[in-house]
């Protein structure tokens, strides 16, 4: 009993090998490219809303999708669409990315500066923190939520 006692004490002492995620990521390779998939789809969203391109937009974005902003107006997928549209981004810059794979399912956490246009206004920048939530329909990750809200310059 004794034994049983320090042995838990002692292993209980050692350095971890990181997060319980960090461990399973490096125990299973197969979750480690999974996350790198996510955060590929991530970065080809971000490119699509620069460039305004509408069918990357509509490919990336899954039907049942919502938007919540930080005015707490939820909208789905055509309103998303139609208001990146109508933005005129010149540039985006995402920060402080992290994934959370869960099954079929992986959340996005990270911060953005997105860089806008308004014609005779010059250009103005918006600080964001968002989570993004991913769907893996049929082997393509798709887009099915995200939440922005406002935060603070660094």
């Amino acid at each position: 009993m004794r034994i049983a006692a320090l042995l838990v004490l002692l292993l209980g002492a050692l350095p971890s090998a990181g997060t319980a995620q960090e461990r399973s990521a490096l125990s299973n390779p197969k979750i480690h490219a999974e996350e790198a998939r996510v955060l590929a789809i991530e970065d080809e969203y971000v490119a699509a809303e620069v460039a305004g391109d509408e069918a990357a937009l509509r490919r990336i974005v899954d039907e049942s999708f919502r938007f919540n902003s930080d005015r707490g107006i939820t909208t789905g997928k055509e309103e998303l669409i139609r208001g990146v549209l109508r933005m005129s981004m010149v540039g985006q810059t995402i920060t402080e990315r992290s994934v959370l794979l869960e099954g079929e399912l992986a959340l996005v956490f990270g911060t953005s500066e997105i860089v806008i246009a308004k014609p005779g206004q010059g250009e103005s920048t918006s600080l964001l923190r968002y989570t993004a939530t991913y769907v893996n329909r049929e082997g393509q990750w798709r887009m099915l939520a995200l939440q922005m809200q406002r935060r603070a310059p660094k």
